[in-house]
């Protein structure tokens, strides 16, 4: 199995404004550096979760397949696309049931099975994954906003090196427990 980024994310969790307001940065010379620090807080935390944060698009090859199949992103909304070999299949010859978005809903895992007439072979999934922006878990937007604070405020100490302090697990760290998937994407 192949997991593709096909389409990046359009827009971050975290806006500009958040991370300028979080961070009381007032300098127009920040907004490069902010944006930065909002992208790489959004890929640690898909890194500790196993989840995909931004809405995006993604391809999943695969073999065969001839029973109902746990796609590995998540949350994973929708099956854009089914392609067998090169040729398209209608959307008539399987289902699909979206994942959840959040951890008290079910079920965790996309599923998508393939109908008795699916074709058989080489199979090619385009899908749609990450949490949409207006259903995007607050905890997880506080977690990073606190984590592109700390980059902002550190900043020196990581470009000169001689101050460096690791980040530790601390209690905002918690706030993404109930979002760990084991095995994530």
């Amino acid at each position: 199995m192949r997991v593709r980024l096909i389409t990046p994310p359009a827009a971050e969790p975290v806006t500009l404004d958040m991370a300028r307001l979080h961070t009381r940065a007032e300098a127009a010379e920040d907004e490069a550096l902010l944006t930065a620090l909002i992208k790489a807080a959004r890929q640690q935390g898909e890194g500790l979760t196993g989840r995909v944060f931004g809405e995006s698009g993604w391809e999943i090859e695969t073999g065969p397949l001839t029973a109902p199949f746990r796609l590995p992103l998540l949350p994973c909304t929708a099956v854009e696309s089914v392609a067998v070999d090169g040729q398209s299949v209608d959307a008539a010859l399987y289902t699909f049931a979206p994942s959840a978005l959040s951890p008290q809903e079910s079920p965790l895992r996309a599923v998508f099975t393939p109908g008795p007439d699916f074709p058989q072979g080489e199979t090619l999934l385009t899908v749609r994954a990450g949490y949409p922006v207006d259903r995007f878990p607050e905890p997880i937007r506080q977690w990073m906003l606190v984590r592109i604070g700390t980059l902002y405020e550190q900043r020196e100490s990581f470009a000169v090196g001689s101050n460096f302090n690791e980040f530790g697990r601390s209690f905002v760290d918690c706030l993404l427990d109930p979002y760990v998937i084991a095995g994530g994407f």
